[in-house]
């Protein structure tokens, strides 16, 4: 069988004309991992002391390393690219079944849990053995609420493994959740106005959203790499323009303004069952294959019981 080409993001329109000394910054892991530097790349086009080396892979994971194995590229990576601080998010695609050449493990048995856990030590371990500073980015929530309850598993396990091994995780869930922790359509853009962060699927990320997830990485950037590279008017512009908008809202009535705008039926039900970079559900083993094309439980599954 011959299996699809993945689509690796690499550096085709690289930042040029940079200083010989300018600081490089490697990102890898998945589609939320690809939005964030797609922002990056963006904040920093002009900016001549910062090279962003996008090095994501929007399908992968750590679950199906048939189809990609962080734990066998991650050295290599780090190795070609010498970055000053590797940013690392991945997740978003794993709650899907772990195959071996024995057999298939589903995600509610607790062999997949032992091995996803290693898996993670390993790729914490190798990113600790690079001698780089590093920063584990935690997954926000989703739509679907059972990928949302998969992401705070998956997060606690990654911020374990990640202080375990000397890096430094990053936590966004608050950034993309209601006050209750639940998924949001919208928040709080990097101006601290109420904006769309996320698209209607619930999966993917606005240009508004997009901004956001960069900015979370302003303060440990800035203490790695001593220095103030983000366009806002102070380290704390971000900070205090959500705390000066929520004092205006607050002393406006009514005084219980929500955090979400209202969305129209449409937009709430509008349905996208690919993920960025997917590869054709053709590549994925036929002994296993779900019979409606989509596996049980991913972010792209829509499909009714």
């Amino acid at each position: 069988m011959v299996k699809q080409q993945k689509k690796i993001v690499t550096q085709k329109n690289i930042q040029t004309l940079k200083n010989e000394n300018a600081k490089r910054i490697l990102i890898i892991g998945d589609f939320v991992a690809s939005a964030i530097a797609d922002a990056l790349k963006k904040l920093f086009t002009n900016n001549n002391d910062i090279v962003i080396m996008n090095y994501t892979i929007p399908a992968s994971g750590l679950a199906r390393t048939d189809y990609y194995s962080w734990q066998s590229n991650i050295s290599k990576l780090i190795n070609q690219n010498n970055p000053n601080v590797i940013i690392m998010m991945i997740g978003a695609n794993d709650n899907q079944p772990i195959t071996n050449s024995h057999n298939i493990i589903n995600t509610d048995q607790a062999e997949w849990l032992r091995i996803y856990k290693q898996r993670i030590a390993e790729i914490a371990e190798s990113l600790h053995a690079s001698g780089k500073s590093w920063i584990w980015i935690g997954q926000p929530a989703f739509g679907s609420d059972l990928l949302t309850q998969k992401m705070k598993i998956f997060n606690a396990l990654y911020k374990h493994e990640t202080k375990k091994s000397g890096g430094y995780f990053l936590d966004i869930w608050s950034g993309f959740s209601d006050e209750e922790g639940n998924f949001s359509f919208s928040g709080y853009d990097v101006h601290g106005k109420i904006a769309k962060l996320r698209t209607n699927n619930g999966i993917y990320f606005t240009s508004e959203g997009k901004k956001k997830l960069a900015s979370y990485l302003e303060k440990p950037l800035k203490n790695i790499l001593n220095f103030h590279a983000f366009s806002h008017e102070d380290p704390d512009s971000t900070y205090k323009a959500i705390q000066k908008h929520r004092q205006e809202s607050n002393s406006q009535e009514p005084s219980n303004i929500v955090r979400q705008p209202p969305m129209s039926l449409d937009d709430m039900a509008q349905k996208n069952i690919y993920l960025l970079g997917r590869r054709e559900t053709s590549f994925i083993e036929k002994t296993w294959s779900p019979l409606n094309g989509n596996q049980k439980d991913r972010a792209d599954n829509f499909s009714l019981p």
